[in-house]
């Protein structure tokens, strides 16, 4: 009786066939898959999802499959397989010798991988995967099926493979195949030699005409291999089954192509080449596909291929179908064109938006403008000397850092001075500072502009403007950009009440494409901008924080609040950043995400139990098993761009508790309980962000300790204001205190 295999380690299994590919293929885990496949095209190795499979066996699987990969071609075989009558079974024919040509290469390379093959086949056969337990292996046996019995378990010493004289010149060719040209030419000599003695055996039996592939009579045993299968669809033998199967199986190739990325997985080298198949590469005329299949000798025990077609059923029997599948999804391409709007276009949105204003809206917009601005140069005003306090900070942070990085060396060049010192000092040699350079910033922020942030907008705004102008000041360059399912860019056609133009590149039926859902990014504030443009679109960003109505009359309704793309929002900034970077020149970005809430999702769902999400990056050619669908995007984003992530969540409560289970699980909460107590914010580490801060929402800006304290106000009580404002003040900028430190480090 056998014994349950651990489990194998599949991340693991995937290295392993990297490193003998040397090359960073795809490798995928398909629970549907038949066995496993290589698709040569696109460069996917897919391995199936086995019950009770040991380490041998999948290795044994992974260096077959490699074997393809790097030693079969994509093209080569169409001519021998063609299509039509007897196409399945010159494939087979194909299949069974590149089988022992491409194994033998990977062990040679390999040599470790010789036990594996030994002890995977051993395992496979006390199986009876070949359903050699009812037969007799003699020279009765087809040739084909001793040759593929005598490569994969007679080598071994499993089982005694008998050869006949003359055939011992097909044992050795196969034996000898170093080149594909070889193996299609072996191929179509067994092939021939085996149509020869079949229409031997037809004349022997008074010239029947059945053709083989169809209802031919096997060999010894008298039974056509065909007709036992084709009898459970109904279809009757002689000429009738003949052309009934010509017409179901050669009409119909077309959609049968279809049917091959399947069938490929009972059937290694055709695996590759099913690939492109599907494409139409495989047959230009776009059919004959079907000719792939192994219908024709399915349940012929005595029909050439039988054992490989046993084989191939049993590897099916020992499929995983239970609950542990992995679901694949890939990382859409945004087209930015149809997802931002640039802050030239929103310029343009308000400029159209304070031309359609009219009569009795005119008065009410203007006095309502007329204070938002006259509010927002008072704020400016109230907040510069913060803004002179923090530059000074940072240009003090960044002496220190440069005083760490200044060293002194020695030029080898003697000091005139210093040299009438050389009997009691060696230092009598000139010297240099050595300053090694530091690293510039960029700084480019994705706000959360959904629903949820309108109560505490305003203050989030307020405190973006700090650190832009603090930005301005200092010369680094930024965008601040907005996320909202509210989607203003591209083409829309108002008879159809639909978009025209896509998001994201891509075909919307292909089922592993992640999908975004309609958004807009808008670009209200960048270095980029002149100090006019500049001016106005502070005033036009503040406005909007503090008008009371966003889905009034009062503001274009362009800018209206929605739900919280923040998933598509991580999609555009896999291009966005490191378009950001070259175009400004700066070594390090630092990207920021300011939401108060959860994105929706793409479509890469969590599954339960054992079920595993696998998110696939075309980029980078990296597998990511999902945990967290955000926080696995984020990840994507830092290893394709490089940058470094920060998060800011906002929250409005008094206390943290709720977010336990989010970030803090089974931790103690005691320190971030009075983290956020006494300074308003708690630090995270989570997967994903470089840094995550939680930060008090509802904070505004305050500047002036002293602003509530009467005039006849005692001196204590003075002290005590002058130092808890001092505290407040600090506080309440924390946004972008935060993020000056991380610039300035």
């Amino acid at each position: 009786m056998l014994m349950k295999n651990p489990t194998p380690n599949r991340a693991s299994k995937d290295i392993l066939a990297k490193c003998m590919a040397t090359e960073d293929l795809r490798v995928i885990h398909d629970a549907t898959a038949e066995t496993a496949y290589f698709d040569t095209k696109n460069r996917v190795l897919c391995l199936p999802i086995w019950k009770d499979m040991s380490n041998a066996t999948y290795d044994m699987l992974v260096g077959h499959e490699v074997s393809h990969a790097l030693h079969t071609p994509q093209v080569g075989w169409e001519d021998f397989v063609g299509d039509g009558k007897g196409s399945r079974i010159r494939h087979m024919f194909l299949n069974i010798v590149e089988d022992a040509r491409i194994e033998r290469m990977i062990k040679d390379k390999f040599p470790g991988l010789k036990r594996d093959f030994a002890t995977a086949y051993n395992e496979l056969h006390e199986r009876d995967l070949f359903e050699l337990s009812s037969r007799t292996i003699d020279i009765n046996m087809p040739l084909i099926d001793r040759l593929n019995l005598h490569f994969k378990i007679g080598l071994f010493g499993l089982e005694t493979i008998p050869f006949l004289a003359n055939e011992q010149q097909y044992v050795t060719r196969m034996a000898d195949t170093v080149t594909f040209e070889d193996v299609v030419q072996l191929a179509k000599d067994l092939y021939e030699k085996h149509s020869d003695e079949l229409e031997d055996d037809e004349e022997n039996q008074n010239g029947s005409s059945l053709e083989f592939g169809d209802d031919e009579q096997q060999g010894d045993a008298g039974q056509s291999g065909n007709d036992s299968g084709e009898s459970q669809d109904g279809s009757q033998s002689g000429s009738e089954s003949e052309s009934g199967d010509g017409d179901e199986n050669g009409a119909d190739d077309g959609s049968e192509s279809g049917d091959d990325s399947g069938e490929s997985q009972t059937d290694d080298t055709d695996d590759g080449d099913s690939a492109d198949s599907e494409d139409g590469d495989g047959n230009e005329s776009g059919d004959g596909q079907s000719g792939l299949e192994y219908d024709d000798y399915k349940e012929g025990c005595s029909t050439a291929g039988s054992t490989q077609n046993s084989y191939d059923q049993g590897i099916q029997d020992l499929r995983d179908n239970s609950n542990n599948k992995y679901e694949y999804h890939t990382i859409p391409t945004m087209k930015l064109e149809n997802c931002v709007v640039d802050f030239k276009q929103v310029a343009s949105i308000w400029e159209k938006f304070d031309i359609a204003i009219r009569d009795d809206r005119q008065e009410r917009y203007d006095k309502k403008r007329m204070e938002a601005n006259a509010d927002c140069r008072e704020f400016l005003a109230r907040t510069r000397s913060t803004v002179a306090n923090m530059v000074q900070q940072f240009q003090m942070k960044q002496a220190a850092d440069l005083d760490k990085r200044t060293s002194v060396a020695k030029t080898g060049v003697l000091d005139t001075v210093n040299m009438i010192n050389y009997r009691w000092s060696e230092d009598i040699f000139c010297k240099n500072e050595v300053h090694a350079d530091g690293k510039n910033h960029g700084i480019v922020m994705y706000i959360d502009w959904s629903g949820s942030m309108y109560g505490i907008i305003k203050d989030t705004i307020e405190q973006l403007l700090i650190l832009t102008e603090f930005c301005q000041k200092v010369n680094i360059p930024f965008d601040v950009y907005a996320f909202t399912s509210k989607r203003i860019a591209g083409e829309f056609d108002e008879e159809k009440s639909v978009w025209i133009d896509a998001q994201y590149e891509g075909r919307t039926d292909d089922s592993e494409l992640l999908k975004p859902h309609h958004f807009s990014l808008i670009q209200f504030l960048s270095s980029d901008m002149k100090t006019r443009e500049y001016n106005q679109a502070v005033q036009n960003l503040h406005y909007l924080g503090s008008t009371q109505s966003y889905y009034g009359c009062d503001t274009p309704s362009e800018f209206g609040m929605g739900c919280t793309p923040l998933n598509e929002a991580i999609m555009c900034a896999m291009t966005q950043v490191p378009a950001f970077q070259k175009k400004h020149g700066v070594q390090i970005v630092n990207t920021v995400f300011l939401t108060d809430g959860d994105g929706h999702s793409m479509g890469a769902y969590r599954g339960y139990g054992e079920d595993k999400t696998i998110v696939h990056d075309s980029k980078t050619r990296k597998d990511y098993q999902l945990s967290d669908e955000t926080n696995t995007y984020l990840q994507i984003l830092q290893e394709r761009t490089g940058t470094n992530l920060i998060g800011i969540r906002l929250m409005e409560a008094k206390n943290i508790s709720s977010l336990q289970y989010r970030y803090f699980q089974d931790q103690d909460m005691t320190i971030a309980a009075k983290s956020w107590k006494d300074n308003n914010f708690v630090a995270v580490d989570t997967a994903g962000y470089d840094r995550l801060f939680i930060i008090r929402g509802n904070m505004t800006v305050e500047t002036d300790a002293l602003e509530n304290i009467n005039d006849d106000a005692s001196l204590t009580k003075i002290r005590n204001a002058f130092l808890k404002g001092s505290n407040n003040q600090k506080s309440s900028r924390v946004i972008a205190s935060k993020l000056i430190d991380i610039i300035a480090a």
